[in-house]
């Protein structure tokens, strides 16, 4: 962590220095047109460097929105490098914060280079931002099934499982009375990097399916019943 804060203060510093080397340079232009043309009026210089930065600004739009977001995004840091963000349809890992863009690389082992205008004007869903995050899996179970009973092997496969934190406590919760299924709700905390919510997702899916086998507790599909009345068909799910 110290380093990538050390990094950050890096491309802070070097975004700053570039911008105030521009500055110097600008002004040293001014002095000099000054020097070399002596009956050039400076009020005449500022007037047409004032017209000559609303062009600038207006052809370079875009780099400077993109330059000021890159500085303010350094400055105030809502993400740093390492982070795990999602903006839009894209989700990785903060590789790079330069002046122009950020780099992030997907899951997937893809890099996308999002304009800095757009991460600090969008919403931007930071996943590691606090060390721990919540993780929902839901399971059905039958409707002759008890779902206390349930309940107390769900709880038992979150408490034996390796990356799950105690503390928030895993819990188990009834959500919804479902067409052929009474659904209920898992809940556990893991730390917040998605290779760590992944794979625990995997074994607590694996698990819950082993324990509920064990226990005799069936987890229904979606059934039809089809009544013959009359010679109508009625047809109603299960």
């Amino acid at each position: 962590m110290a380093t990538i804060k050390a990094n950050v203060d890096i491309m802070l510093a070097a975004l700053m220095a570039r911008i105030a080397f521009f500055l110097v340079i600008i002004f040293g232009a001014f002095v000099a047109a000054t020097v070399i043309f002596p009956g050039v009026n400076p009020g005449d210089l500022i007037a047409g460097l004032g017209i000559g930065s609303v062009a600038l600004g207006f052809a370079f739009k875009d780099v400077l929105q993109n330059l000021f977001a890159g500085f303010l995004i350094l400055l105030y840091r809502p993400f740093a490098i390492g982070d795990q963000i999602k903006i839009d349809d894209f989700e990785g890992t903060v590789e790079e914060i330069n002046v122009r863009a950020t780099k992030i690389k997907t899951y997937d082992g893809e890099r996308v280079v999002v304009p800095n205008n757009e991460l600090y004007m969008k919403s931007v869903l930071v996943r590691t931002a606090f060390p721990h995050r919540r993780t929902k899996i839901e399971v059905g179970i039958g409707y002759d099934e008890s779902h206390e009973k349930a309940r107390e092997i769900l709880l038992g496969v979150l408490k034996n499982t390796e990356d799950i934190v105690d503390n928030p406590e895993p819990e188990v919760e009834v959500v919804a009375l479902a067409d052929s299924s009474v659904n209920l709700r898992m809940l556990f905390w893991t730390d917040s990097v998605k290779s760590v919510t992944r794979r625990t997702s995997d074994k607590v899916v694996s698990e819950t399916k082993r324990a509920l086998d064990e226990a005799g507790i069936e987890i229904p599909f979606p059934q039809r019943v089809v009544t013959m009345v009359d010679n109508e068909v009625e047809s109603k799910a299960a």
